[in-house]
């Protein structure tokens, strides 16, 4: 009898070490967290965040290499702390039993090592990704629903400058309009990026998060305000968490735009640059035949559409004069050279320079100049005769030259 005692007090004893040394079972998924992650029965939910759509890193691989995975969705963030009177558990622990939690739910660990749990999980066409990092004293979990962007940018009106809407729960402020002013731009120059200002009539407008429900995240709104951009044909120039600066032309003229955001506030600044006004008339014939007679070049400003290589109507009186100079000179032979300004990628103002000087050589041949004594070339930003820090000197560098052959 007292045998049976024994095993009974010994096989209780196991159960009781068991109970203790096993890691604690995890909840069920409570409301407020980010399913399909519960929550540690010592902590309480603190701080939680969500998004409608947004992005995250995930580590994937081991301990000894791995890579990082973005991926963008419904997100949702949520931070638990020790219960009052409670002692917070190792991060072994907590480790352990989200680990058990996830892989009851069919998700796969991906990455996993003392503080960190990445897994994956695959369930009616949808693809989730959680991580949990542990520090004892915090437990932070955050799950994205894998998803695609669907743009929700009203389209412009009422205090929306006139090409760009707003973003659905931002209330619209009072918009600044200045007749003629200047605004600095960040323009992506190969792996540097460099500050550009522009002049013209500016308008700048502020949007406030109406604080009904959550705000959108920067990535939502910076990729809604991008793909309206791209609708309009503008040039991104450069793009960032919080930042987009695109070129674009319309009205005649050529309009920059800046849209910087932290969530619970827009900021969109455009500027319409206003059409360059030489000083300088036009050469005619006889005053380019003196130009090339002396330094063997002349500079002409001939418009083209933007970033196209089509002339404007206004160039024919200028390539009419040049038309001029060379049946007045039969024996004249002409390099037609195109530049431009350095926004934008190098390669790509290359090509411009070089299509627009071919389009100078093709309407000076349309009008009657034989094509043996023309010839092209296109070097880009190369060779800048003025500042290009200023709207006015990158105007001077977008230009077309004759040089004698």
């Amino acid at each position: 009898m007292n045998n049976k005692k024994n095993r009974i007090r010994w096989g209780l004893g196991i159960a009781v070490l068991a109970a203790w040394f096993l890691p604690k079972p995890l909840l069920a998924v409570e409301p407020t967290g980010c399913p399909p992650a519960g929550s540690m029965p010592t902590y309480q939910a603190a701080e939680r965040t969500t998004r409608a759509y947004d992005q995250d890193d995930f580590t994937v691989g081991t301990a000894s290499e791995y890579k990082t995975v973005q991926v963008a969705g419904a997100k949702c963030v949520q931070s638990y702390l020790p219960k009052e009177g409670t002692d917070p558990l190792s991060d072994l622990e907590i480790q352990r039993n989200y680990r058990e939690q996830l892989g009851k739910v069919g998700a796969q660990i991906v990455f996993q090592d003392d503080r960190d749990t990445t897994a994956k999980l695959m369930k009616d066409g949808r693809e989730t990704w959680i991580k949990v990092f542990s520090q004892e004293t915090e437990i932070d979990v955050t799950v994205v629903d894998k998803t695609t962007l669907v743009d929700t940018l009203a389209a412009p009106s009422g205090a929306d400058y006139r090409l760009l809407g707003h973003m659905p729960g931002y209330a619209v402020g009072e918009p600044t309009k200045r007749s003629f002013d200047k605004a600095d731009f960040t323009v992506q120059n190969g792996e540097d990026t460099q500050t550009v200002s522009a002049e013209g009539a500016l308008y700048t407008i502020s949007y406030n998060f109406d604080g009904n429900g959550s705000p959108q995240s920067d990535i939502a709104i910076q990729q809604n305000y991008r793909d309206a951009l791209k609708k309009l044909g503008a040039q991104l120039l450069y793009t960032d968490g919080r930042e987009t600066t695109a070129r674009l032309e319309s009205g005649g003229s050529t309009v920059w735009l800046k849209v910087d955001s932290q969530e619970t506030e827009i900021d969109v600044t455009a500027l319409e640059e206003k059409p360059f006004v030489s000083s300088i008339q036009p050469p005619t014939a006889d005053s380019m035949k003196a130009a090339l007679a002396k330094d063997g070049r002349v500079v002409l400003y001939v418009n083209f559409d933007f970033n196209k290589a089509t002339l404007k109507p206004d160039a024919k009186p200028v390539l009419d004069q040049v038309v001029a100079l060379l049946k007045n000179d039969p024996a004249l032979k002409l390099e037609v050279d195109g530049y431009t300004d350095n926004i934008g990628g190098h390669d790509y103002n290359v090509k411009l320079s070089q299509d627009r000087a071919a389009a100078v050589v093709a309407a000076l041949t349309a009008a009657g100049v034989e094509a043996s004594r023309l010839s092209s070339n296109g070097f880009g930003p190369a060779k800048p005769i003025g500042d290009e820090a200023t709207a006015e000197g990158r105007a001077k560098n977008r230009r077309v030259e004759l040089v004698k052959r």
